[in-house]
């Protein structure tokens, strides 16, 4: 079957009926030189010229081939003959024996990202495709039957900051290799995408055997996941905009009563989503526990229950949530260069501007003590959300967050405050 090449003016339609961008936008496009994101390079090029803007193609040379490096120069040399903006980000580390695929693609995430806010780029480009789509929601329908996240890969996703825009989520590979053919453009060939080790290729693979009939039945079944999906997402914000509480210390709480007028599945969605946040986490607990906590819940009036290292504490009204902390003995200590930023539990955001600063573990060990050296203006915070928090120290002062009385840490430079790796509002798809 032959596939046609993609039109400038389809390309535009898209971009126009379904993303917005600043003016005389400046786009960053992730370009590894297959055919997908040499594709999307041809087509961006051609519409950026429209809105006075300007694209920067971005590689990231993951260093696991030894033909890597000569393939990025190749690329470069590609990009910069079509007139755009070239840079290449390289990651040196030590040999990847497991969880490669995983792996890489968190610190190709993680750097790209970096250089992108120093840029100040906002909104990024990758060249997920409608074939990368349909893989992703079989190996997702593996896992789990009813989850949110089978709506597969999302259309747009933010992080830190930055819009991630995937553009050709509705165009099959086939469509994107005739459209660099149409312009004569070669592409580069990742023999890693032929290793069957990865069950992204075993899928690929799979998908190839299958007739066009199947695959169209695959994406009609994705289509109606999403606009399932999309009607339980409209009622989770609906309940956590009502009935949902969060405190500024990482805790939140749902009224008990509206929660059992839901549906399971709406039950099991909203506490995945809590517990992932308040717990820090960058993935959700499974469902088998989350269904266990909720049988509890139904014969029990008041309990305490453990789920994904976080405190489920029910009562008649209330089902309050917080990040269970282990008791250490043994205090640990961090330290933070003034101008510096770090993550406090993978939950806040600390950085100190004017001072270093020390932080310090709460324990049942130390305190005793702490209390009789810090006026506390948040006296009925109990201990175990106390626990959660640090003792910073600095300028000679010590300071808990959200407790110290009189201690104002932006007065000193500092700032504090809940951000985790999975916020409460992150969609499961777009």
């Amino acid at each position: 079957m032959n596939f046609p090449s993609i039109t400038k003016k389809e390309f535009e339609r898209n971009l126009s009926s379904n993303f917005s961008f600043e003016n005389q936008p400046y786009i960053g496009i992730c370009v590894s030189g297959g055919s997908d994101s040499m594709a999307l390079l041809l087509l961006m090029k051609e519409w950026i010229k429209k809105l006075n803007g300007k694209i920067l193609a971005i590689h990231f040379d993951h260093n696991l081939r030894v033909e890597s490096n000569f393939e990025s120069k190749v690329l470069e040399k590609k990009v910069k003959k079509l007139g755009v903006d070239f840079t290449k980000i390289t990651w040196n580390h030590n040999k990847i024996d497991s969880r490669i695929l995983e792996i890489a693609r968190n610190e190709r995430y993680k750097k790209i990202i970096s250089l992108c806010k120093k840029l100040k780029i906002i909104n990024l480009m990758t060249a997920h495709n409608l074939d990368d789509n349909l893989e992703t929601f079989i190996m997702r329908k593996k896992r789990d039957s009813i989850s949110l996240g089978l709506s597969s890969i999302p259309k747009i996703r933010v992080v830190d900051g930055l819009r991630i825009i995937r553009p050709l989520l509705i165009y099959e590979k086939a469509r994107l290799e005739a459209t660099c053919k149409k312009s004569k453009i070669q592409w580069l060939i990742d023999r890693s995408n032929f290793d069957e080790r990865f069950e992204r290729v075993r899928v690929r693979n799979f998908l190839k055997s299958k007739s066009v009939k199947c695959i169209d039945s695959i994406n009609s079944e994705l289509n109606k996941r999403k606009d399932v999906n999309l009607a339980k997402e409209k009622k989770i914000l609906k309940f956590f905009c009502k009935e949902l509480r969060f405190y500024d210390y990482g805790v939140f709480k749902i009224c008990r009563e509206k929660f059992n007028k839901l549906s399971i599945t709406l039950k099991i969605e909203i506490l995945k989503k809590i517990l992932t946040t308040a717990g820090g986490k960058d993935f959700s607990p499974k469902r088998k526990s989350i269904l266990f906590f909720l049988n509890l819940e139904k014969r029990n009036e008041s309990f305490n229950f453990t789920l994904h290292k976080c405190l489920l504490r029910v009562s008649n009204n209330s089902i309050e949530i917080l990040k269970e902390i282990a008791d250490k003995h043994k205090v640990e200590k961090f330290f933070l260069k003034k101008g510096k930023k770090t993550i406090w539990q993978n939950r806040f955001i600390v950085e100190s501007k004017i001072y270093d600063l020390e932080m310090n573990n709460i324990s049942q060990k130390n305190w005793p003590s702490l209390k009789k050296k810090i006026v506390l203006k948040n006296s009925k915070l109990d201990f175990l959300i106390i626990q959660s928090l640090p003792l910073i120290i600095l300028n000679g002062d010590m300071i808990i967050p959200f407790l110290s009385e009189n201690k104002n840490l932006e007065q000193l430079g500092v700032k504090f405050y809940f951000s985790p790796k999975i916020p409460l509002h992150k969609k499961n798809f777009f």
